[in-house]
């Protein structure tokens, strides 16, 4: 049987969402029943050893995501796939300029990463980028939303024949999870109630926010520690510091900086917190409900509400509400953490890479 060619298209392997995904869908996919190729502007990031060694990685050796065209398009003739999976915006529009002109052009998947509502009102997507992305989608052959609220917002704000859009939420890596949390130490001191929250220190992650609602955590009950996992990607931390310190909270927060191993810290924690004002849908959020842990979490997206239900699996909380979010750290035991778990057919995957042959 001739396998099926797939080829996914990624800046790097750093430690974001869409990454994760990335790598999650190539660890899932059957290398007997398909032919994978990786393609990065450069091979670099936290998460390249994750590529099964099955898996061809191209390097570009390109810096910007938008340089590499001419290299990604010599690649794509070179490698002639039958399908090019994206997980992001940039190259999601690389792939679409890099396609122009071709007679054999591969079918095209596209992620939407996050929320099209929320990245236009919160002016994530400037006028070109908006231009180009609804460009690429409509050229697509296959546009992924992770939830049904996100498909409704794709069609809306970018105009998209809704025939083309396929729902499928993020997959977990179950069984990378299972291994991580074998043998593993407790990385915290059982006398305290160990918080934790994890992603990249931007914005969007709301961890300002978690911070200010920490200080009438701690004048409640000291016995509280927050620690925060994830790479400083813009000099963040520094801010994020300075709101530590202007609350008088340096002994009570940590930040841990990416971890190879988040899981044993999700494992061994009272509670996962996240703090998010807008998401697409949050892998940490599938992996601590997987894992049966208590999740506080904002209503980021609407979907958040068909993952958690109050005093059942999690708390929910509306963006940027401090208090509220302080209320919930402090009633984490409130939480039935044996009502729900997450698991994820691994034949799901294969739904979405059915079709075979050229556009």
């Amino acid at each position: 049987m001739q396998k099926t060619k797939i080829l996914f298209f990624l800046p790097g392997l750093y430690g974001g969402g869409a990454e994760k995904v990335a790598v999650n869908v190539l660890r899932k996919l059957d290398e007997k029943k398909y032919e994978l190729h990786l393609v990065l502007t450069e091979k670099k990031g936290k998460y390249v050893t994750l590529v099964p060694q099955y898996v061809t990685i191209h390097d570009l050796q390109v810096k910007k995501t938008m340089l590499s065209i001419l290299k990604l398009r010599k690649k794509v003739i070179e490698i002639n796939p039958d399908i090019i999976f994206s997980t992001l915006f940039r190259t999601h529009l690389a792939i679409d300029l890099a396609l122009t002109g071709l007679t054999n052009k591969p079918r095209t998947i596209y992620r939407s990463p996050n929320s099209p509502k929320l990245l236009l009102e919160n002016k994530q997507l400037s006028f070109i980028m908006t231009f180009l992305l609804e460009k690429a989608y409509k050229n697509a052959s296959t546009i992924i939303a992770q939830t049904p609220e996100m498909k409704d917002e794709i069609i809306k704000y970018h105009k998209i024949d809704k025939t083309k859009i396929t729902v499928f939420l993020n997959p977990i890596d179950s069984d990378l999870i299972d291994e991580k949390i074998k043998n593993i130490i407790n990385p915290f001191d059982n006398k305290y109630i160990n918080v934790v929250a994890a992603g990249r220190l931007i914005e969007q992650k709301g961890f300002d926010i978690l911070i200010k609602s920490f200080k009438a955590v701690v004048e409640s009950n000291n016995n509280f520690r927050l620690f925060i996992i994830g790479e400083d990607v813009i000099n963040q931390q520094v801010e994020l510091q300075m709101i530590i310190e202007d609350n008088k909270l340096e002994k009570y927060i940590s930040f841990l900086g990416f971890q190879d191993n988040p899981y044993k810290y999700f494992y061994y924690s009272h509670m996962y917190v996240l703090s998010s004002r807008w998401e697409g849908l949050p892998n940490t959020v599938l992996e601590n409900l997987y894992l049966k842990k208590a999740v506080i979490a904002t209503r980021c997206i609407p979907f958040m509400d068909s993952l958690i239900t109050n005093n059942k699996n999690g708390i929910l909380i509306e963006p940027e509400d401090i208090e509220a979010l302080s209320s919930a750290i402090l009633n984490y035991e409130s939480i039935d953490t044996s009502y729900t778990t997450i698991k994820f057919n691994s034949n799901e995957i294969d739904s979405i890479f059915t079709f075979k042959g050229k556009n």
